[in-house]
């Protein structure tokens, strides 16, 4: 029997090898090049020892599995924010120059704490006008004209509780009658001063923000849900919470809410969950690892058929087929479609295991590639192009 030998052509990647009829590697192949050709079964591809190193190739035998567990909790990533009902803007109600900031950002504040200075000339003249309503009325006490000057008084008093004043410097001012240069503000509660919007002698209009001062006792961790796991979360659900700044140090939180709105791009749903911080090692902006606890974990009953399992990672998409890489020889790979069905419990759409059953395509205890399946899917395009061009 006479055996035709075909020779591939080179392409850019890999020096395809013109081998034997058994398929042997070329021993003449550069190190470090891909290495990959086709047998003559255009579902297989076989890589060069070096090239098979350089891929990265790593394979996991298929397994029996008498559970369908999903496991007990599904790990997603996540980042620290902040918890958008204790961050406020510290802004003046009245026109005016900033004459002292008494607080930087990163500084820690109490409710009620000085942190800026105002001068305001309307301050001014709305103190000067209630100190004369307040004599005048200490002045016609017991007259006729006493109901007219406490209401005089009164919406005085009210003009500088709408400029900000508290009720204790009200009163300071009525007793001494000596009005005071400076409009402060204050802390509305205890936090942390994140940003600083103005400086010293800067002009500031009402409203316009001077600081931003956050609450950091409470914080909100956000995470990424796939599209996919989302039966598998639901307000009120606990979860751990790592950062690798603390590997020791786990922290926990609670489901608060899901948003309504999928991200597009990533196919995932924000999780917003609520997560006590009394230390303060949680900072916005930080990644976390979120592991959201499930129900109860869902085994199979006894006398139940074991099932074939492999790594999710074993699995490669091509349109609507799924299929994996078999090692069939040394440094031989086979593509073979596969048909697979998750291991999550009913109703539930993934496996957080991070295997699936197989139903058909594979055989137990035979050697899937659960990394660089890539190269060898490359091989077999740069193959296939091949045959076309001839």
């Amino acid at each position: 029997m006479t055996v035709t030998r075909r020779c591939m052509p080179l392409t850019v990647l890999a020096l395809l090898a013109c081998g034997p009829a058994d398929d042997a590697p070329d021993a003449g192949a550069p190190e470090g090049s891909a290495g990959g050709h086709e047998s003559r079964d255009a579902a297989r591809v076989t890589l060069t020892p070096a090239a098979e190193r350089t891929a990265g190739i790593q394979v996991e035998a298929v397994a029996e599995d008498s559970s369908t567990a999903s496991g007990e909790a599904l790990t997603v990533p996540g980042q620290v924010d902040f918890d958008p009902r204790r961050v406020a803007l510290i802004s003046s109600r009245i026109p005016g120059r900033v004459e002292r900031l008494a607080v930087v950002v990163g500084d820690r504040v109490r409710a009620g704490q000085p942190v800026a200075e105002l001068f305001s000339a309307g301050f001014v003249t709305a103190q000067t006008d209630f100190v004369r309503a307040a004599d005048r009325v200490r002045s016609v006490a017991g007259t006729p004209d006493s109901a007219g000057a406490g209401a005089v008084a009164q919406a005085a008093r009210r003009r500088l509780e709408m400029m900000g004043v508290t009720g204790a410097d009200l009163r300071r001012l009525a007793e001494t009658g000596e009005p005071t240069a400076f409009l402060v503000l204050a802390a509305p509660f205890d936090g942390s001063i994140m940003e600083t919007h103005v400086l010293v002698g800067g002009a500031v209009e009402a409203g316009q923000p001077v600081f931003r001062i956050a609450d950091l006792s409470v914080v909100d961790v956000v995470a990424d849900v796939p599209e996919r796991a989302l039966a598998l979360v639901r307000v009120g659900q606990t979860a751990t919470i790592e950062l690798a700044a603390y590997p020791a140090t786990p922290f926990a939180g609670r489901v608060v809410r899901l948003h309504d709105e999928l991200d597009l791009e990533t196919r995932t749903v924000h999780a917003v969950i609520h997560v006590p911080n009394p230390s303060g090692h949680l900072r916005p902006g930080m990644y976390a690892s979120v592991s959201l606890d499930l129900p109860v974990r869902a085994v199979v009953p006894a006398g139940t058929p074991t099932v074939l399992t492999i790594p999710e990672a074993a699995l490669v998409t091509d349109g609507e087929t799924r299929y994996a890489f078999v090692r069939v020889a040394p440094h031989t790979y086979e593509r073979r479609e596969v048909l697979v069905t998750s291991l999550a419990p009913a109703a539930v759409s993934v496996s957080t295991s991070g295997r699936v059953a197989v139903r058909s395509g594979l055989s137990r205890g035979e050697l899937v590639v659960v990394r660089g399946a890539f190269t060898l899917k490359s091989e077999l395009a740069k193959a296939a192009f091949a045959e076309d061009e001839h």
